[in-house]
């Protein structure tokens, strides 16, 4: 519901255009159907009329605003009979003293509160009378069927008293229970906060601890396997020693190639294990090797010095020696690891931080469904403070008692605790008994929270795992950036069609910005990547020279004369 003094001074605005077009001055209502008509926005005039806006013409009422359907929305207040009857009447409502039937003074009319889509109005705010606040001096008065007004008073039925009186005890009474009660909250609020944080630190301690143990023990493991790898090739070459002639000549030959061979695979092994190929292949493009890079047949395929291309890393590739590629160019095998230590570290407090909050979110939403269960105690007592949602709605009137629409309203804007609180009531001593076994509960939701993030920290290389994937995809986005550019200004070797046959680039056209786009939209950008010259273009001489002879040729004729020899013969 909406308060009427909320209401006027506001800005009216047009949905169609968004045009400022009117201010709110007052509402009409209509009494004797406890109506709200709708609202004036301009006063009668000596030359001119009244103008209004009907209630079914508002769209919506905001905080800051009046929304309307167009500037047509205001009409004169002649046009709509029930409006120009009640200003015809020129009743003024504020200040009005209401009374029962029986002579029970209920206070002076302040305010008026209405539904602000059907405009029934629900209640009065008033100002003294026999159920006043003793802090505001304000109480609601509930809205009869129909206001009798008269000369000087406006009367109500006796039961409109009744429903206004307080039905689990005086104002004081609730005033002093709701400080008790509130304290109490308080401070049971702090001891779970604190226990909860206690509880976090612990477990995100536990959990570094623990990955540093598992850190160390799989380098001290990695340490005694490659120990174990030495003594073992140191075994085979002494008993490979202790044969003679050729047989000790072959034995060693054998074994040194096979020792050649493990170190080459360790060293393959090591290194795509800690860094992806596709990653290697985006690093060595563009750098100079530092030593010579040979094929596994011998043959020499970078020399010291040369820069890497993109045709020699996908060579390099194909053989199998990117790896050793990517070790001549100076490549990192740490930087991947110390990047996934980090990770993995930040994502192990990422998920116990997670778990945390998620054990808070669910304690807050335990809290919010024992308040549900209090919110039945509620019902019939008196709001001490008005109750107000986000957008400014009045949920609750300060002096109005507690009702099931009321409870509704508020359940539907989520002001259940805000409604306990101004009727006095404290979530704690209502729901006392069940407080401590949600707080139990909420323990061990987060002891669970930390066993994932235990069983996480077991899924270490899973971890590193994943990370490799995204920096393949990386690599990946990487490698085709390289492979337009490279592409850019090169002649195609065949003919790019799109899927509707359309020629995108012929044969020998060279490749541009534009084509590239067009072919990336249709889908066949690896047929045109995939269709470059890569090879130099070699001109003959026979190519460079023109067709046609210069005027200032000394060759010009096949005898070899010049043509000023030729002139002077046909003249003689």
């Amino acid at each position: 519901m909406r308060k009427g003094s909320d209401v006027i001074d506001k800005v009216v605005v047009t949905s169609d255009k968004g045009k400022k077009i009117q201010r709110i001055l007052d509402l009409i209502f209509d009494h004797k159907r406890n109506q709200l008509l709708g609202f004036l926005v301009e006063e009668k005039g000596l030359f001119r009329n009244a103008k209004v806006i009907p209630l079914q013409e508002v769209q919506a009422i905001g905080s800051d605003a009046i929304i309307v359907k167009s500037k047509e929305s205001v009409v004169k207040a002649h046009r709509v009979p029930a409006i120009k009857e009640i200003l015809h009447q020129n009743i003024v409502l504020r200040g009005t003293r209401i009374l029962t039937t029986e002579g029970l003074y209920l206070g002076g009319l302040v305010d008026l509160f209405f539904d602000e889509h059907s405009g029934l109005v629900e209640g009065y705010e008033v100002s003294g009378g026999v159920f006043a606040d003793a802090y505001s001096g304000r109480s609601f008065v509930p809205a009869p069927e129909a206001l009798t007004i008269g000369d000087d008073v406006a009367f109500v039925p006796p039961e409109t008293a009744q429903m206004m009186e307080e039905q689990v005890g005086g104002i004081r009474g609730a005033v002093q229970a709701t400080e008790d009660r509130l304290q109490e909250s308080a401070q049971t609020a702090n001891r779970r906060l604190q226990s909860a944080s206690q509880n976090a630190g612990e477990q995100l301690q536990s959990s570094v601890e623990n990955m540093n143990r598992r850190l160390q023990s799989a380098s001290q493991n990695t340490g005694e396997q490659l120990q174990s790898s030495v003594e073992n090739v140191n075994r085979r070459l002494q008993s490979a020693s202790q044969n003679a002639g050729e047989q000790l000549q072959a034995a060693t030959d054998a074994t040194s190639s096979k020792l050649q061979e493990l170190n080459r695979d360790a060293a393959a092994s090591l290194t795509n294990n800690l860094v992806d190929p596709a990653e290697q292949k985006i690093y060595v493009i563009g750098k100079h090797v530092e030593r010579d890079v040979l094929t596994p047949d011998g043959s020499v395929l970078l020399l010291q010095g040369q820069s890497v291309t993109l045709v020699d890393a996908e060579a390099a590739e194909r053989i199998g020696i990117l790896d050793e590629l990517y070790r001549a160019t100076g490549g990192s095998l740490t930087a991947n690891i110390s990047r996934n230590l980090q990770a993995a570290t930040e994502s192990a407090s990422n998920r116990i931080g997670s778990a945390t909050m998620s054990s808070a979110a669910n304690l807050r939403h335990s809290v919010n469904g024992l308040a549900a269960q209090a919110m039945q105690q509620a019902r019939g007592r008196r709001v001490l403070q008005t109750v107000r949602a986000d957008d400014g709605l009045i949920i609750a009137a300060s002096g109005q008692i507690v009702t099931e629409s009321v409870l509704g309203r508020a359940q539907t804007y989520g002001k259940q605790a805000e409604l306990l609180n101004a009727a006095g009531l404290a979530l704690a001593t209502a729901v006392r008994s069940t407080t401590s076994d949600t707080w139990l509960e909420t323990k061990v939701q987060l002891r669970q929270g930390a066993s994932v993030a235990q069983a996480n920290l077991n899924t270490f290389w899973q971890a590193l795992k994943q990370k490799a994937e995204m920096l393949q995809t990386r690599s990946t986005r990487a490698m085709r950036k390289q492979r337009i550019e490279l592409a850019l200004g090169r002649p195609v070797t065949r003919v790019i069609l799109d899927p509707e046959d359309n020629v995108i680039l012929n044969v020998g056209e060279l490749i541009t910005h534009c084509a590239v786009r067009q072919a990336e939209e249709s889908g066949v950008l690896n047929i045109l990547l995939s269709s470059v010259y890569i090879k130099e273009p070699e001109i003959s001489d026979q190519e460079l020279r023109a067709q046609e002879h210069g005027m200032a040729a000394l060759s010009h004729h096949d005898n070899g004369r010049s043509q000023l020899e030729s002139k002077s013969i046909s003249v003689n």
